[in-house]
């Protein structure tokens, strides 16, 4: 099993195409054991998901059927609640949000949501070269440069790594007015406490979120989380009326 599960997975490491990883798991796998790790890594494969904590549009997925996954292999039904695909301490829940959706009782198809930031600790301190320099620029909203704050992308405070001021980047970061600050303020605050994101077609956009949707309990897609990028993002492909 052990042998199995090690070629499978330096399969997907080493860049081994999908067509090629699935082929050999459905054609040399049917009756062994794969363990939640090596389940993982198919899933991410499968679902052609890319993880890259600096890309805002990385760790979502399709919503993929346990039917479609039990084509693969059988261990993808599971009948002790999917560890693979646990939201806390499986391969897949260590990177992503996880949202699984069950239908009687059990899990009907699974999707990734975002990259998994969360953290119990909350800490809002700003190293100060970073918060140096973000104060001397005008407010990505208002385009204001008097009455600067160093405002977290993060509204929900738990990116561990912008919490801890030896990890910070300049990018964790975006200088907002006191204004701007505080109406992303009560609109973060209300996503927390409604689970609901901001649709920023409030504001006359012509699309809510760039990834995601209002239930994706990541920050990452939403207008608040980097205005400056939703604004470019948006409008990539306008063109002025002569």
């Amino acid at each position: 099993m052990d042998n199995v599960n090690k070629i499978i997975q330096n399969m997907i490491t080493n860049g081994k195409s999908t067509e090629t990883v699935l082929n050999y798991v459905k054609n040399n796998c049917k009756d062994e054991q794969l363990k939640p790790r090596t389940l993982g890594m198919l899933f991410e494969l499968y679902a052609d998901v890319k993880y890259d904590e600096d890309d805002p549009s990385s760790g979502f997925s399709r919503v993929v059927t346990i039917d479609e996954l039990k084509d693969i292999h059988r261990d993808f039904v599971s009948t002790n609640g999917n560890q693979w695909a646990r939201s806390d301490v499986s391969y897949l829940g260590r990177k992503y949000i996880i949202v699984r959706n069950r239908k009687s009782g059990k899990t009907f198809s699974v999707k990734l949501d975002g990259i998994n930031k969360k953290s119990l600790k909350k800490n809002r301190e700003v190293r100060k070269d970073i918060k140096d320099k973000l104060s001397q620029q005008r407010c990505v909203i208002l385009d204001v440069g008097t009455n600067i704050q160093i405002d977290h992308k993060d509204g929900h405070y738990d990116d561990p790594k912008n919490q801890d001021t030896s990890t910070q980047k300049e990018s964790d970061f975006q200088p907002l007015s006191t204004a701007a600050n505080d109406a992303k303020r009560s609109h973060c605050n209300n996503c927390i406490k409604e689970g609901k994101r901001y649709d920023a077609t409030r504001l006359g956009y012509s699309q809510a979120f760039l990834y995601g949707d209002e239930n994706t309990k990541s920050c990452q897609g939403c207008y608040w989380y980097d205005p400056k990028l939703f604004n470019k993002t948006i409008s990539k492909d306008y063109k002025k009326e002569k």
